[in-house]
C-alpha cells in the first residue's frame, strides 16, 4: 500500500492555473518593461502621450509581477 500511495504523490496533476498565471505574469512583465523603456529604446507610439505610456507600462510590470507570484503560490499548494 505505501508503494501506491508514493506513486500518486509524485504524479501528482499539473495545476493549469498555476501555469497560466506564470506564462502570462511573464508576458505582463516584458510588455511592461518594453513600455517603460520604450522612450529609451527608441519605439515611437503615436497615440497615447508618453506620460500614460510610462504609467501603464510600470502598472503593467507590476502586475505581471503579482500574478507570478500568484502563479508561485497556487503551484506550492
Amino acid at each position: 500500500m505505501p508503494v501506491q500511495e508514493d506513486f500518486r504523490k509524485k504524479n501528482k496533476p499539473v495545476n493549469v492555473k498555476a501555469i497560466f498565471d506564470l506564462v502570462m505574469g511573464l508576458v505582463y512583465m516584458v510588455m511592461g518593461g518594453i513600455l517603460t523603456a520604450s522612450k529609451y529604446i527608441g519605439l515611437e507610439l503615436s497615440f497615447p502621450p508618453p506620460e500614460v505610456i510610462t504609467i501603464f507600462g510600470i502598472a503593467a510590470f507590476i502586475y505581471g509581477a503579482f500574478r507570478i507570484f500568484r502563479g508561485v503560490k497556487t503551484y506550492k499548494e
